[in-house]
C-alpha cells in the first residue's frame, strides 16, 4: 500500500494568465507547455485512484498562471470530483485574485466545499508586499480573507530573515483566520537546476538559499513548539497553538508528489509519470430499452448494466463505473457509453445531434479498448462507432451473435463492418469471439479473463 501513498495531488491548470507578476514566478522560470486542460480524463483517473485506493494527505488546484481566473463551470467540475475523496486537506492556490468581489461566485464555490485558500507574502508590510510581487490590492483587508480558511507562504529573503519570526508571530495576530504559515525557500527551476533566466537570478540575488536551511530551522526550534518531520518537511506549534511548516528541501523537488497536467501525470520536468491504471473501455451496444409505462423505461436488462452491476450508474455519466470478476477483481473502467451522457455544457444529456456524436468520439479516443456487441439486429450507431475505432487504430473486442441462417464464413448480419474492422485497424488489433447472446459476454467478464 506504501506506493499508493502521496503527500499531493496537484492539478495544474495550463492558462499563464495572472494579476500578479511575481520576479520568482514558477511558470514562467520553466515555461511549460500550453495545453488544453482534460478535466473529464482527469474525472476518470480521479475514479480510478478512488477505487484503486490511492491516498493523498493535499489535493491542490494550481495553474501555470492564477487558477482562480478559470471559468466557474471548469473549476466547479474540479471541486466536485474530490467532494466524496478522503483527502485531509483539500486547497487552491491563489494570488488573491479570488477575494476580489467579483469572484465572489468562485470564492462560494471553494469555501461551501471546505476548500482552503493559499496565498503567498514577502512582507506583512503589504505595500512592501505589493511593491515585490506586482499586484493591486490588498486583499488581506477584504472581507472574503478574513472569513475564509488560510494558508500563508511566507517566502524568505534576505530582507525579512533578520525579521521573519516577529513577522510570523504579527500575521497571526493580525488575521486569526491564516490556520497554517509555511515558510518558503524558492527553487531556482524546478525543471532543469539551471540559473539560466532572469527569474532564476532574481532568486540567486534576493532569496535565501537552501544551503541556509539549517539556521532557518534552528531560528524555528527556538522560537516554537517542534512537533516532527513528514514528507521533508519540519512543523511547529507557535504559543496560541497555530501550525509553522518548513519544507527545507533536502529531497528531490516533488518526490512524493503526483501531477496532473493537459491529459496526463508528470513530475515537475515534465516527464510522464505511469501508474498500473486499469483500461479504460468503451462499449458499443443497442441500448436495451424496456418501456414501464408511457413515460418510464428500464435498462436494468441491458448487460452492460449488469457488468457495471447498477442500473443508474449505466443510465447516468459517472467516473466511478467498474467492470469485475466475481470473484471482485477489478478488470476494466467503463468510460461509455452512458444512456445519459456528459455533453460540452456541462449537462447530463443533449438532443443536439452533432453534440451527441462528438461527445461519443471523444469517448472513444479516450479508450484503451473498444469493444462491440452485435446481435441479429442492425444498429448504425455501433457500426459507425465501431468505424471511428477501426479509424483510430484502437484496441478492438468484438462479440458477435452467432447466427447459424449466415451463408458467410462469419455467421453475423454485422460480417461486413466486423471484417471491415479487421481490415482497418489490422488484424493485429482486432479480437472476435462468437457467443450465443449476451449472458455469454458477461460470463467472460466474471471469469475474470482480460482482453488485451
Amino acid at each position: 500500500m506504501k506506493e499508493k501513498k502521496f503527500k499531493e495531488l496537484e492539478i495544474i491548470l495550463s492558462d499563464f494568465s495572472c494579476d500578479k507578476n511575481c520576479p520568482y514566478c514558477t511558470a514562467k522560470i520553466t515555461k511549460w507547455e500550453v495545453v488544453q486542460d482534460d478535466i473529464h480524463m482527469l474525472s476518470l483517473y480521479v475514479g480510478q485512484l478512488k477505487e484503486l485506493g490511492y491516498q493523498f494527505h493535499y489535493v491542490t488546484l494550481g495553474g501555470n498562471g492564477e487558477p482562480t481566473k478559470h471559468s466557474i463551470k471548469k473549476l466547479r467540475e474540479i471541486v466536485e470530483l474530490f467532494d466524496d475523496y478522503d483527502i485531509p486537506v483539500k486547497r487552491v492556490l491563489t494570488s488573491g485574485n479570488v477575494f476580489r468581489e467579483e469572484e465572489r461566485e468562485k470564492y462560494d464555490l471553494f469555501t461551501s466545499y471546505g476548500w482552503i485558500f493559499e496565498v503567498t507574502t514577502t512582507s506583512i508590510d503589504n505595500d512592501l508586499d505589493r511593491k515585490v510581487l506586482g499586484y493591486d490590492h490588498n486583499y488581506f483587508q477584504s472581507d472574503a480573507f478574513s472569513k475564509a480558511r488560510i494558508r500563508l507562504n511566507y517566502v524568505l529573503l534576505k530582507s525579512n530573515f533578520s525579521s521573519m519570526i516577529d513577522e510570523v508571530r504579527e500575521f497571526f495576530k493580525r488575521y486569526p483566520n491564516i490556520e497554517t504559515l509555511a515558510i518558503k525557500l524558492l527553487n531556482v527551476n524546478t525543471k532543469t537546476g539551471l540559473v539560466d533566466n532572469p527569474r532564476s537570478s532574481w532568486i540567486v540575488e534576493n532569496a535565501i538559499a537552501k544551503e541556509q536551511r539549517e539556521e532557518v530551522k534552528k531560528l524555528l526550534d527556538q522560537n516554537f513548539t517542534y512537533l516532527g518531520e513528514a514528507y521533508d518537511t519540519f512543523s511547529w506549534k507557535t504559543e496560541d497553538g497555530h501550525e509553522v511548516y518548513f519544507s527545507w528541501k533536502k529531497m528531490n523537488y516533488g518526490f512524493s508528489d503526483l501531477v496532473y497536467y493537459g491529459n496526463r501525470f508528470v513530475n515537475y520536468q515534465l516527464e510522464e509519470v505511469s501508474l498500473p491504471f486499469l483500461p479504460k473501455i468503451y462499449f458499443a451496444c443497442q441500448f436495451h430499452k424496456e418501456m414501464l409505462d408511457d413515460k418510464c423505461f428500464t435498462l436494468k436488462n441491458d448487460f452492460r448494466a449488469k457488468l457495471i452491476g447498477k442500473e443508474e450508474d449505466f443510465t447516468n455519466f459517472n467516473n466511478h463505473s467498474f467492470i469485475k470478476s466475481s470473484d471482485g477483481k477489478l478488470l476494466y473502467q467503463y468510460l461509455g457509453p452512458f444512456y445519459n451522457e456528459k455533453a460540452s455544457d456541462g449537462e447530463l444529456t443533449s438532443t443536439v445531434c452533432c453534440e451527441v456524436v462528438q461527445t461519443e468520439n471523444d469517448l472513444i479516443d479516450k479508450c484503451d479498448i473498444f469493444m462491440a456487441y452485435f446481435d441479429s439486429k442492425l444498429s448504425p450507431g455501433s457500426i459507425t462507432e465501431l468505424t471511428y475505432a477501426s479509424l483510430q487504430k484502437k484496441k478492438i473486442v468484438i462479440f458477435y451473435q452467432v447466427e447459424d441462417n449466415i451463408s458467410y464464413e462469419l455467421k453475423s448480419s454485422n460480417w461486413y463492418p466486423i471484417v471491415s474492422a479487421r481490415l482497418v485497424a489490422g488484424s493485429e488489433n482486432v479480437v472476435e469471439i462468437p457467443v450465443r447472446g449476451t449472458d455469454e459476454v458477461c460470463d467472460y467478464f466474471r471469469k475474470g479473463k482480460k482482453l488485451w
